[in-house]
């Protein structure tokens, strides 16, 4: 025997080790055996067609390429990340719905809301209160209007503005055209 197998065999925990394993060897033989027939149990799967032909035509009705294995990775790796994502959008949908069912936060969120557009309201409805009286008056107007009166309007400066706004209108729109 070669001196350094024999210089190993002679250690005591290398003992213990064969002895150990000299104990469960029948334990091993019968777990192989297990192994063993669970691979039998697998080739005879594998090997019946009625079996396999429900899962075989569903397979193929699955156009599973290199890219698509390329992109189950991918998304695979990204999980961790898209579950936390979904974890704080739970929590902001628990934080939301927490605020929904308190009337007292509702009242305060509504009262705001209030605060904020009622200015926006009020000039809304100014301006058309304003389009409604220019609309009786045009309506109601009788006289047909005459080359001197456009005239005497041009002075006004409010006309002057608006004229203004139509000239640059103009002008940046033949610059891009």
């Amino acid at each position: 025997m070669n001196t350094s197998v024999q210089n190993q065999l002679e250690q005591p925990e290398i003992q213990e080790a064969i002895v150990s394993f000299l104990k469960n060897l029948p334990a091993y033989e019968k777990q192989l055996q297990q192994i063993g027939q669970y691979v039998n149990f697998g080739k005879e799967i594998l090997a019946d067609k009625e079996v396999l032909q429900p899962y075989d035509q569903l397979f193929r009705t699955y156009d599973i390429n290199l890219k698509t294995l390329e992109a189950i990775l991918e998304l695979l790796e990204k999980l961790p990340r898209l579950n936390k994502m979904i974890e704080q959008l739970e929590n902001i949908l628990d934080f939301i719905q927490s605020i929904m069912h308190d009337e007292a936060t509702t009242q305060h969120i509504t009262d705001a809301l209030k605060e904020y557009a009622h200015p926006i309201v009020e000039k809304g409805k100014s301006g058309m209160s304003l389009l409604k009286e220019i609309q009786q008056r045009a309506e109601s107007a009788q006289e047909p209007i005459k080359l001197i009166t456009i005239y005497k309007w041009l002075k006004d400066p409010a006309v002057q503005k608006v004229l203004q706004y139509v000239q640059a209108t103009l002008s940046v729109l033949n610059k891009k055209s």
